[in-house]
């Protein structure tokens, strides 16, 4: 992954996006202690994340700053993760297990999520006035920092909400749904407890996978991620069944390719409808290399993609 050269921020620009990053690390524990229903602290959390990333970007203006305050809060998240682990287990000893809530990844998701969509919603929209060199080097920067910074809250949430949501119980009789549409129709029927999420859950876990990939290589297809998709699936499958975790079921394999489609598709919108709006200028603004998707036009001298 190359990504071109853009103005370092500042040393006062770095310290703002790292505080604003921890403002983002403290704002589910803010909302716990603020409301007392979940969903209002899920609410409050995602209109406290959607106006610390506005006015931290009117202030800065720099999209990688953004990028930034992303990747400190997810540094954060996973440094208090590490932190209570080691804690409990020296607290509890082996009746300790290491679990996170569904609040807590709910509302971490939202605060990667939240600065992601925006920045890419001003880029997307950007006028010719708006859309320079520097600016697309801008864009670039940030989306490297805000991947890494997904990539930390991907694990975790891979780790937490798929592997080890229990406690493995090894000697246990494993739950094996081997029937398609099985456990789609259980989760329908309620005959499991928030059924509809989980399979929502399940379906948009591999998304952003299929969706980093699609970004980072180049001619990567939706049979890439299908079969990409199925690969991780069935590893992840497997370890369910070995630790015994969860239900192991064929639809689970269907919801994993569900979502790696949805995150292929989801760049390839973003990429028609950056085209739709420069007409045909600009193929796409999720790049590393900004400069080498710009088509040349007159009175400009910019640089057409290599193929």
């Amino acid at each position: 992954m190359t990504v071109l050269p853009s103005q370092k921020l500042s040393i006062g620009e770095l310290c703002v996006a790292i505080g604003a990053g921890l403002m983002l690390f403290l704002l589910p524990n803010d909302a716990k202690n603020t409301f007392q229903d979940e969903t209002m602290c899920e609410s409050f959390v995602f209109i406290l994340t959607i106006v610390i990333t506005v006015v931290f970007h009117l202030i800065i203006k720099r999209f990688e700053a953004v990028g930034a305050m992303m990747l400190t809060a997810s540094v954060m998240i996973s440094i208090s993760v590490a932190f209570n682990i080691v804690t409990g287990a020296i607290a509890k000893g082996s009746d300790y297990w290491p679990n996170m809530q569904r609040y807590r990844i709910i509302t971490m998701m939202i605060t990667w999520l939240v600065p992601f969509i925006y920045v890419v919603i001003r880029r997307l929209l950007s006028g010719r006035t708006n859309d320079n060199s520097d600016i697309r080097r801008s864009f670039a920067r940030f989306l490297a920092l805000s991947m890494r910074a997904m990539i930390i809250i991907y694990l975790l949430v891979i780790i937490f909400k798929l592997l080890i949501p229990v406690r493995p119980q090894m000697d246990s009789e494993r739950e094996v749904l081997l029937i398609p549409t099985q456990l789609i129709s259980n989760c329908f029927s309620g005959e499991y407890d928030r059924g509809v999420e989980y399979l929502i859950w399940t379906s948009l876990i591999i998304a952003p996978m299929t969706f980093y990939l699609s970004v980072l290589v180049k001619n990567f297809h939706i049979w890439h991620a299908l079969i990409i998709s199925a690969a991780v699936g069935l590893t992840i499958e497997a370890l369910q069944f070995i630790l015994n975790t969860s239900v192991i079921s064929t639809d689970d394999i269907i919801m994993y390719l569900i979502g790696a489609v949805i995150g292929v598709l989801a760049k390839f919108l973003i990429d028609a409808l950056r085209n739709l709006i420069t007409i045909g200028k600009e193929t796409t603004i999720l790049s590393y290399n900004p400069d080498k998707v710009v088509k040349k036009s007159s009175g400009e001298a910019e640089i057409i993609e290599e193929e």
